[in-house]
């Protein structure tokens, strides 16, 4: 009898234990952030300049159920990023820049004018919104999905001068994973 008592309530915490697992594994989070596409430009066979943009700051929690779901929202305004970098590669220093001088990089918005984001920047790798990377425009840039912006840059790399400019739309994006993932973080 005492033998059977003991299997019941080991099959308890057994049962609880397999419920609290499923409710954990089944459980789903919804990140969703605003962008521009990112856009490469070939500047040499040795170099690339690549602008993106990330978020302005971390996402809020809209709405939320208990282990089942968890929706989060970045603001709808991002931060440009320009990096000279060794064509093929994705980070990292670059080895190929004997010299750099960023002219000017902006971007604009239809019928506005120009918001000039670098100018006489010596350095590959720059990130708006940053105080050490010498940033002038520290306030965000708005985006709303179907915008778009249309950026702007001069700069000369190892003595030869590039110019370029290309439209870049805005979307939104969301990624769906386990709840988990942001349990464990």
């Amino acid at each position: 009898m005492l033998r059977l008592k003991l299997s019941n309530s080991i099959c308890h915490i057994n049962l609880f234990l397999i419920a609290v697992i499923i409710a954990f594994s089944n459980g789903c989070a919804k990140f969703t952030k605003y962008e521009y596409d990112s856009h490469v430009f070939p500047l040499d066979e040795k170099n690339e300049l690549v602008i993106s943009t990330f978020p302005s700051w971390y996402p809020e929690t809209k709405s939320r159920i208990p282990f089942l779901f968890k929706s989060l929202h970045a603001p709808q305004s991002v931060y440009f990023q320009f990096f000279v970098r060794a064509t093929g590669t994705l980070a990292g220093r670059n080895p190929n820049i004997d010299s750099i001088h960023v002219r000017n990089f902006s971007y604009e918005f239809p019928g506005q004018t120009p918001v000039i984001l670098i100018e006489d920047y010596s350095e590959g790798f720059w990130q708006q919104g940053r105080a050490d990377y010498n940033s002038k425009e520290l306030k965000p840039v708005l985006c709303f999905d179907g915008w778009y912006v249309l950026i702007k840059f001069d700069l000369v790399l190892n003595g030869v001068a590039y110019t370029g400019e290309h439209i870049l739309y805005a979307r939104e994006v969301s990624r769906v994973y386990p709840l988990i993932y942001d349990a464990l973080q």
